[in-house]
């Protein structure tokens, strides 16, 4: 659909960058290889692997510190691990994860979702829906096999920005723990384009008053778009203010269909963008390198240190990929000289151990061993 346009017509841009320093290029072969290239890929060369982890306020030490050297094994560098606040000391699993990977090298990111799961916010802070979309969010439907139709439950409307209670959350976090960074999840719209809450129907009028040439449709792109790129520089302001060096990461979700390359917009270090999702039937190779590379064509776009990180979903039992796609998958997210990568999740490793030997032999450090 329209999505798939948009991440198209980005394509044709050559010049692409994903480091710091330097600029990779897009070449005409990347961008056109047939379906027989995809065997015989180069091994990436990234240089920042990030590894997301679910924990809760029960897991037990023995399990994190399982984590943290399966992780070591696998080649990451960072894991990004959901943030839990415990009693400090014995009895807090987050505060142990952290102490167990920076002895192990790793750096920690405090994976915060934001905007979901507000049930007690108070009524008139929450997204509104139109009509008939509530109803699609209760029945869990899927019109595309990679999201359901609406998301459910009580989210918060980012058009409000940053709340004071989600705030002191961050604060509390970055405080308490070394942490390296924080990394946002759940940023968007439940119905992937806009809130119809009084204050975003009042946001999206003026807009509109102030901007006469734009098209209603343009006015919700501009409006949405601009508070979800809002909302991350509150975030970072917060964080930055405790710990200067501290880097924010995002995966981008939900989507953003009026934009679906809007991630590049967000106050970010480390862009988490969807290359290859969780769910069957898994995405074809062809529309994995077309997405990376419509991403990396956007980068740019916003704040420079803006870097746009391929983000690998991986699911055990019946949506489980092989090795061989897996590792597919990996180099895929290394077109265009990306020099970071993201993997999601941590259990699905458990489940598939023999991924790990794939990720170590995908992700070890060209200069050598870690």
């Amino acid at each position: 659909g329209a999505a798939c346009l948009a991440l198209g017509a980005l394509l044709c841009l050559a010049a692409v960058s994903c480091t710091p320093a330097g600029r990779a290029t897009t070449s005409h072969a990347e961008a056109t290889m047939t379906i027989r290239d995809f065997t015989d890929l180069p091994r990436a060369d990234f240089r920042w692997r990030a590894l997301w982890v679910w924990i809760s306020d029960r897991t037990e030490a023995a399990y994190i510190d399982r984590m943290v050297d399966t992780a070591v094994e696998a080649g990451f560098d960072a894991i990004i691990v959901s943030a839990r606040l415990g009693a400090e000391g014995a009895g807090d699993p987050f505060g142990h994860a952290v102490e167990a990977a920076h002895a192990r090298g790793l750096e920690v990111y405090a994976w915060i979702s934001y905007l979901a799961g507000a049930k007690d916010a108070p009524p008139q802070t929450l997204q509104v829906l139109l009509p008939g979309q509530e109803d699609a969010a209760a029945a869990g439907t899927r019109t595309d096999p990679d999201r359901v139709d609406v998301m459910g439950g009580p989210w918060r409307c980012p058009d409000r920005g940053l709340s004071e209670e989600e705030a002191r959350r961050t604060e509390t976090i970055v405080r308490r723990y070394d942490v390296d960074g924080v990394a946002i999840d759940f940023l968007g719209y439940r119905n992937y384009a806009a809130c119809w809450c009084d204050h975003s129907n009042a946001l999206r009028a003026a807009y509109a008053k102030d901007h006469p040439a734009l098209s209603e449709a343009e006015v919700l792109r501009e409006v949405s778009r601009r508070s979800l790129a809002a909302f991350s520089r509150q975030v970072r302001r917060r964080v930055l203010a405790i710990r200067p060096q501290a880097k924010i990461a995002v995966h981008v979700y939900p989507d953003f269909d009026p934009d679906p390359l809007y991630g590049s917009l967000l106050d970010v270090d480390y862009c988490g963008q969807t290359i290859a999702w969780f769910f069957t039937p898994h995405w074809s190779y062809g529309t994995i390198r077309d997405r990376h590379l419509a991403f990396l064509a956007a980068q740019g776009r916003g704040p420079r240190h803006n870097r746009h990180v391929p983000f690998v979903g991986a699911r055990p039992g019946a949506e489980a990929k092989s090795p061989d796609r897996v590792r597919t998958e990996i180099r895929l997210a290394g077109l265009g000289g990306c020099r970071t990568f993201m993997f999601a999740f941590y259990e699905t490793l458990l489940e598939q151990p023999e991924l790990i030997a794939v990720l170590r032999d995908e992700l070890r450090s060209p200069d050598g061993p870690r």
